[in-house]
């Protein structure tokens, strides 16, 4: 039972999760705290019976805001972009509260002149040294979204399909060891988090604005942010411009450009083969270290781990927007716009590939359609949806474990993760599927689905008046 939510950052996701907490939890009063309370904003509030606080959350005020909303057993969720998660996690379990994130995040991305320090890489690895010797206190739940989040579920429930396909006779694992001993048997590889957006929001974006089903601040912050990927052991050779980390765990690795310069092929069951953004994710690293497999090695390096990354082709009104940025800014950008209820039809088809050596691919995951979307919950989008639901059935996993610490998506227990995601997000299914990067790319190496220039295939930019695919 839940009798008080908190939620800073009442935009798209904000905005979006408030119809499942009400169905979920409806006995629960919610409070919402942004830094804009527009007249839209305002509107959902007083349609609602919400508590609403204008407030920009920072690093010198957040204790007296938030102080006296939180309380044993409040769930506080930080859906708002530049405003920490580590001291809001400290905050909230100094006062016996919960806490949920989509995303780990710092309180000023611009503000921190060495690019390092901007990378996932960076703010997971001070996460990790944050959630050292916090273990036993009120679980803080970080970066369960639907990616990073619940694509992590995905995985797990994608090994556990691809053993009965094969026919192994192997038990389900138990924990993170078992799990890294599974992948490696089964022979994974490459782990890529596929994702195809084909809502359609015609006429859309204008000139100079940028378009996005979810945080345009937020997804422009990652196409300028350098490309990172988990980085498996099957890898022959950094890329060219690939770089290792200095410090932390060494699961992954970045490019020295930024991902909306990056471009990589995918597949889906829907789409088939396509071409995508790398963009950098939390998961990609999160999902990585977790199935790296440990052991006595003379080399240093691990026996096993998988190459992942993020994979995205977002909408095409988003992709025209980003003709608008530069390589590492966005000077050009003159205003952004959320796509909510400008999107006509399509579907956000969103899962995870897992591509074996010796046994083809699997993928699993969800087409969710716009339409179907809006029947469900108002306020929402394919995109946001699962994005929401994923942050619900987040907490519903807390409820049942709620004195862990800070705790990343992959050490959930998947199945009831999964249950409590699967009406959200379906439907849900399952395929296989022989699919290479490149003819006869069986070593199913990065740089067989890394693209060039020439091989891209780019997206015509449209005018906002151009005729746009059919709905």
């Amino acid at each position: 039972m839940i009798e008080q939510i908190v939620i800073v950052g009442f935009g798209c996701i904000g905005q979006a999760v408030l119809p499942l907490l009400e169905r979920t939890w409806p006995e629960a009063a919610i409070t919402v705290v942004d830094r804009v309370l527009d007249h839209t904003r305002m509107q959902i509030v007083a349609g609602h019976g919400l508590h609403a606080i204008e407030a920009n959350i920072t690093a010198g005020n957040h204790e007296t805001v938030l102080g006296p909303l939180l309380s044993p057993g409040t769930f506080l969720l930080n859906l708002a972009p530049s405003v920490c998660s580590r001291d809001l996690i400290a905050f909230a379990q100094a006062r016996g509260a919960f806490y949920v994130d989509a995303g780990i995040e710092p309180w000023d991305y611009e503000a921190d002149p060495q690019a390092s320090h901007l990378s996932n890489y960076a703010l997971r690895d001070e996460m990790l040294a944050f959630a050292r010797g916090r273990e036993s206190l009120p679980t803080a739940l970080v970066a369960h979204g639907a990616n990073p989040g619940l694509v992590s579920v995905l995985v797990k429930a994608a090994l556990m399909a691809l053993v009965g396909n094969v026919g192994l006779r192997l038990p389900e694992p138990e924990d993170r060891a078992d799990w890294a001993a599974l992948a490696r048997a089964l022979d994974i590889r490459v782990i890529q988090v596929a994702e195809y957006d084909s809502q359609q929001a015609p006429g859309y974006p204008r000139d100079g604005e940028f378009a996005n089903t979810w945080s345009a601040e937020g997804f422009i912050t990652e196409c300028l942010q350098d490309a990172e990927l988990g980085w498996g052991t099957h890898e022959p050779t950094l890329p060219p411009d690939g770089y290792r980390h200095g410090y932390g765990s060494g699961a992954a690795i970045a490019l020295d450009r930024p991902g909306h310069r990056t471009r990589v092929r995918s597949w889906s069951p829907q789409h088939g083969p396509f071409d995508a953004y790398l963009i950098t994710h939390n998961e990609s690293i999160s999902i990585a270290e977790y199935l790296t497999l440990t052991g006595n090695t003379t080399t240093g390096q691990p026996p096993y781990r998988p190459t992942v990354y993020y994979a995205y082709r977002p909408t095409t009104a988003t992709q025209v927007s980003m003709q608008w940025l530069d390589d590492r800014a966005a000077p050009r950008v003159r205003g952004e716009r959320i796509l909510r209820d400008e999107i006509q039809c399509g579907e956000d088809e969103l899962g995870v590939l897992l591509m074996s050596g010796r046994h083809g691919a699997v993928w699993y995951g969800s087409r969710l359609s716009v339409q179907r979307a809006r029947s469900l919950a108002p306020y929402n989008t394919a995109t946001s949806l699962q994005v929401a639901s994923s942050l619900v059935a987040g907490m519903q996993w807390m409820l049942a474990n709620p004195a862990r610490g800070v705790v990343e998506s992959d050490a959930l227990d998947f199945r009831p993760v999964l249950a409590d995601a699967a009406h959200w997000w379906a439907p849900l299914s399952v395929h296989f599927t022989d699919w290479q990067p490149r003819p006869g790319a069986t070593s199913l190496a990065f740089n067989d689905f890394l693209l060039d220039d020439a091989t891209a295939q780019p997206v015509a930019c449209q005018p906002a008046t151009s005729p746009t695919m059919a709905c």
